[in-house]
């Protein structure tokens, strides 16, 4: 699987201390998956490791992986 970062996800990444390990790992077991669009998710984990609440990451799905377009801390889905 092939990952890319939007320039914007490259900047909340670093204010927000998400490693692209920490991505890796979402992208490809997340808890949940939001579909916001044809072609956008919104996938979500809670990782032991961390103090937040799940992260999640806005991505685009693309032929042979994903183009991050954000990711946030402490996300809930609100049922």
């Amino acid at each position: 699987m092939q990952i890319r970062y939007a320039p914007h996800a490259v900047d909340r990444m670093t204010e927000r201390k998400i490693s692209t390990s920490d991505v890796e790992s979402i992208l490809t077991k997340p808890d949940g998956v939001i579909r916001q669009s044809m072609d956008k998710l919104v996938l979500y984990k809670k990782l032991e490791a961390r103090g937040d609440n799940a992260i999640d990451v806005v991505a685009v799905e693309q032929n042979n992986g994903f183009e991050v377009v954000t990711v946030m801390i402490n996300f809930e889905v609100r049922k």
